[in-house]
């Protein structure tokens, strides 16, 4: 098994919104995976913050059993069609180019061809005037399609009392 550093995984993804691209903080990857997940991260987020569902997508895996959990009872869409609803609807609960996320505490490891992580996020962004910020736990298993790792389930779960 190698660790992937998830703590500076999830620095590296820094606030993800296009503008702030610059301003992003780097670190230097241990591994080729742990370069590749985090390159696969910034694309899904880039994405998302941009109304791109193609994009987001992109960062799925070609399979017919993808999956996408939330916290709740009905949070829970497993294909690509439904995965892509989901999204679609996330998308509608924020602005373009307002989404900031910030990940910190975390682990991952990849073995072969699967590789899996979790973090603590913290996520920004505004619908209109307002602004919302709340935390989510992330959880995600990936696999390698040849040479290019896709997420296959993605697991989100807000953390009670982390928004506002």
């Amino acid at each position: 098994m190698r660790r992937i550093g998830l703590t500076g995984l999830a620095l590296a993804t820094g606030i993800v919104t296009l503008a702030s691209c610059a301003d992003m903080p780097q670190t230097a990857a241990n591994t080729p995976a742990e370069a590749a997940v985090s390159a696969l991260w910034q694309e899904q987020h880039k994405a998302l913050d941009a109304h791109d569902i193609a994009g987001v997508m992109g960062t799925f895996a070609d399979s017919d059993d993808i999956m996408l959990m939330g916290t709740g009872p009905g949070e829970h869409w497993v294909g690509k069609e439904e995965v892509k609803d989901a999204y679609a609807q996330f998308m509608k609960d924020f602005d373009p180019n307002t989404k900031e996320v910030e990940c910190g505490e975390g682990a991952g490891t990849s073995e072969d061809n699967v590789a899996w992580l979790t973090a603590v996020c913290d996520f920004k962004d505004k619908k209109g005037n307002e602004s919302r910020h709340f935390i989510l736990n992330v959880s995600a298993v990936l696999v390698r399609q040849g040479d290019t790792w896709r997420f296959h389930t993605m697991h989100y779960s807000q953390i009670l009392g982390g928004g506002s």
